[in-house]
């Protein structure tokens, strides 16, 4: 039993440090689509340290490289280019390598230079992960306290994976672009699974366009907004149609559409 809730409880870590994700280095950073108030700010950068040992600097930086290299020659992570297990399995591997790159953090996250807590504290993600890791062992004892963390790592991992790899390889299509939209993985995600949406319009703050599409993230974000602790900066539903749609088609990483898929 113990384990079992071990882990749960790594269950709801990974999706708490996926919502931050979305909404934090995604919509808040990388795109500028919404405003934060400074505390909610400073809770998801320590919530961003502990859980996932991010650096939000590199984050951003690989993510605008990525929109901007979209399945092309230079993206880090495109599945078209590496691989599709490639990227399914070693997507971190993929992510790390740009995010040592000091060129890319030059370019693509100049708006973003490190503060004083980025160099004394936040900059440094394994002793966060590891701290996060030690109060879960202290709670919970050292076994179920592993396996929380681990549970955490892997599945955190596993989403992130899932996005890149099988965001561009699987699913449906409402625009022209190389990305597809998966509606279960975007319920695990908070949206992010509605990857076909977001290269449409990467400034978009909610990720749903269309009936029958659920951005779990978007609900939160409203709520934040009502308590005064978000603003909301660009479009939410204007702006869709302006893209050329497309037959919502399915497509398969195994079949020869996936393989030579186009924009």
């Amino acid at each position: 039993m113990d384990y079992l809730v071990a882990v749960l409880v790594g269950l709801g870590l990974a999706e708490v440090a996926t919502l931050i994700t979305t909404v934090y280095l995604h919509r808040v950073l990388s795109h500028k689509a919404i405003w934060l108030h400074p505390a909610v700010t400073m809770f998801m950068r320590v919530a961003t340290w502990m859980l996932t040992s991010i650096s939000p600097r590199e984050w951003v930086a690989v993510h605008r490289k990525h929109h901007n290299f979209s399945d092309v020659e230079g993206d880090p992570h495109s599945p078209h280019i590496e691989g599709y297990w490639q990227i399914m399995i070693g997507n971190v591997y993929y992510y790390r390598r740009e995010a040592n790159n000091d060129n890319t953090l030059q370019k693509y996250a100049a708006d973003l230079p490190h503060d004083r807590l980025d160099r004394a504290l936040f900059s440094r993600g394994a002793l966060g992960f590891s701290l996060t890791g030690l109060l879960l062992v202290l709670l919970m004892g050292i076994g179920p306290g592993l396996a929380a963390v681990a549970t955490l790592a892997v599945v955190y991992l596993l989403l992130n994976a899932a996005i890149n790899g099988a965001g561009h390889t699987v699913g449906t299509k409402n625009f022209e672009n190389d990305a597809t939209n998966l509606k279960i993985l975007a319920l695990f995600t908070f949206g992010e699974g509605l990857h076909n949406n977001h290269h449409a319009r990467p400034a978009a703050p909610k990720l749903s366009a269309f009936r029958g599409e659920f951005d779990p993230a978007w609900p939160f974000i409203r709520l934040l907004a009502a308590l005064r602790l978000a603003k909301v900066l660009s479009k939410v539903d204007e702006g869709w149609e302006n893209h050329r749609r497309r037959i919502v088609s399915e497509v398969n990483p195994t079949s020869p559409a996936a393989a030579s898929a186009e924009d």
